[in-house]
């Protein structure tokens, strides 16, 4: 293929998850991280070309929340920006391309939504065919339990495996100081737990809570400066699938096979057994089975999955995804701490957008540049 842009994520912040915020709105929560991104890559904000962010208005009741980030962004003098009503991975996919064509050198990649405010399960109903789908009141929790109920019969899963995927999560979430959730639990207990929809448990289904994140992408020749050890974006791609839950098959993702597929062959690897480390948007371990199986991962008990607990073990609504791109970022750079796996030099980031995984982005990530 034709070289490309080298381009790194060179600097990632995010603010420690928690239940509810009480004493903060989303771009208070906000303006430390894009401090903390900033003064790892020792810089000012005057050293950012452009500017990105994926947040949704609707999750906190603020009308045009996402002008008022400007402000903690800093947007002054006026800067090129973008806003998406999208999780910031797909954001940060967004800031590639525009880097890519030569627009900008240097970028700041915001997530922010303060969901405690809200009421997600009602807010993300607005997410479905509007006709037929949102005007029965479902929700992301029972639209996941079909896509479960729908895997399971298809790959004979049981309850209990669902309980082992959670479990291991909860583990790894122990040891990541960010995480909501840092209790582990055993398979035994979480699948005690009550039904949520079936066959989906409480124990099963990924806990909101309030966050914020921001991550720094530069181009070669500014990256080295700005970061000891860059992570180089070495593939990426995208794929959407139909809105309506009926004309597709939702006991697999073809979106996520073909994104992962087309971000591997661009990073000239393989598999996504090359990797070392692979953090998936997966808010339930149903999901995280069916994304491992599209991957090739069912039987492969070495590779590193979900090592920062995944959103299993927090699920901070509009920047999930990007904090799984954040977590490859400090594999790669070694800043992982107590969660780290030794001598990772390729990890996968993937984040998902919409009901039943109906919107995929993944990326590969390097210690190496791609490009000569």
């Amino acid at each position: 293929m034709a070289a490309l842009r080298n381009i790194a994520v060179v600097g990632f912040a995010q603010a420690p998850i928690v239940p509810r915020d009480e004493h903060r709105i989303n771009t208070e929560i906000l303006y430390p991280q894009v401090r903390r991104a900033l003064a790892d890559c020792g810089v000012e904000r005057d050293a950012i070309d452009y500017q990105v962010a994926g947040s949704a208005d609707y999750l906190d009741g603020r009308p045009f929340g996402f002008v008022t980030a400007l402000d903690v962004m800093g947007s002054w003098p006026a800067r090129q920006d973008l806003h998406l009503e999208m999780d910031g991975a797909f954001a940060a996919h967004y800031a590639w391309i525009r880097m890519q064509a030569g627009e900008a050198d240097t970028a700041i990649v915001c997530g922010h939504g303060k969901s405690s405010e809200g009421e997600p399960e009602r807010v993300l109903n607005l997410e479905l065919d509007p006709y037929y789908q949102a005007a029965i009141g479902l929700t992301p929790t029972a639209t996941a339990a079909l896509q479960a109920s729908a895997f399971m019969a298809r790959t004979g899963v049981t309850d209990y495996d669902l309980a082992v995927v959670a479990a291991r999560n909860r583990t790894a979430g122990a040891r990541n100081a960010d995480a909501l959730v840092r209790e582990a639990a055993t398979a035994d207990e979480l699948a005690k737990t009550p039904w949520a929809v079936a066959p989906l448990r409480t124990g099963y289904v990924a806990p909101t809570g309030d966050s914020a994140v921001c991550l720094v992408l530069a181009a070669e020749g500014k990256a080295e400066k700005m970061c000891e050890r860059p992570a180089w974006i070495q593939g990426v791609d995208q794929r959407i699938e139909l809105q309506t839950l009926g004309a597709r098959d939702i006991s697999t993702s073809a979106g996520a096979r073909l994104a992962a597929a087309k971000a591997l062959a661009m990073a000239g690897l393989g598999s996504a057994r090359d990797a070392d480390v692979v953090e998936l948007t997966a808010a339930t371990p149903a999901e995280e089975l069916l994304l491992r199986e599209t991957l090739g991962l069912e039987a492969d008990r070495g590779l590193a999955v979900n090592p920062s607990g995944g959103p299993l073990c927090g699920h901070p609504l509009m920047m999930s995804g990007l904090i799984r791109l954040g977590e490859a970022f400090k594999q790669i750079a070694g800043r992982a701490g107590a969660h780290a796996v030794p001598r990772a030099r390729h990890a996968l980031a993937h984040a998902a957008q919409g009901h039943c995984l109906q919107q995929n982005v993944f990326f590969v990530l390097g210690a190496e540049r791609r490009w000569t």
